[in-house]
């Protein structure tokens, strides 16, 4: 099963953005990925949700911080298939996250998601930049429209708009990266 991380926000987001989180979902759930996200709240909450409801499974790397939340408080993540209880903070658990997918897929974010998004170009990751979710994903795109984030050119980013053709992107280029890793030098 390819492993695809879904990195994003806890931060509000408007209703559209919610919706299209929720696509990404069912769409990765539909082609079986296994998701790895960062484990609590906002939009990693609403992924895992439809995924699990769709059937596939999640992976969430908690964060020290939330590794005992309740399920009372605002930011637990009932829809976790499986929890990751690192003992690590937020920034510190973010190697695992990008580690462990073969593909990264950015919606919206903040200062942590582009933290994230720095390391996946730093390994070679394929990434996907689904737009129209705002917040970091869309400032990334107009940053760097030619898809790479310095002149090394370490991996492109594709910026995508619709949430199965980005899902659809992300297993390509992870299925090619991981055939590619196979063959003898």
């Amino acid at each position: 099963m390819v492993q695809i991380g879904v990195i994003t926000t806890y931060d509000p987001v408007p209703d559209a953005v919610t919706e299209k989180t929720r696509a990404l979902g069912r769409a990765l759930a539909e082609r079986n990925c296994v998701v790895i996200t960062g484990g609590n709240g906002g939009l990693m909450t609403i992924v895992s949700e439809a995924v699990t409801k769709g059937g596939g499974i999640t992976v969430g790397i908690i964060a020290h911080e939330l590794e005992d939340a309740s399920q009372g408080h605002r930011l637990y993540n009932p829809y976790n298939t499986i929890r990751i209880k690192t003992g690590q903070t937020y920034t510190a658990r973010s190697p695992t996250v990008v580690r462990s997918s073969d593909a990264i897929i950015m919606v919206a974010g903040g200062v942590g998601t582009l933290t994230e998004l720095a390391m996946a170009y730093n390994l070679r990751k394929p990434i996907v930049v689904l737009t129209g979710t705002g917040l970091m994903a869309d400032r990334i795109a107009s940053i760097f429209p030619d898809g790479y984030l310095d002149h090394r050119k370490l991996t492109r980013l594709f910026f995508i708009d619709d949430p199965v053709e980005a899902v659809e992107a992300a297993i390509h280029m992870a299925e090619r990266a991981d055939g590619a890793r196979g063959k003898a030098p």
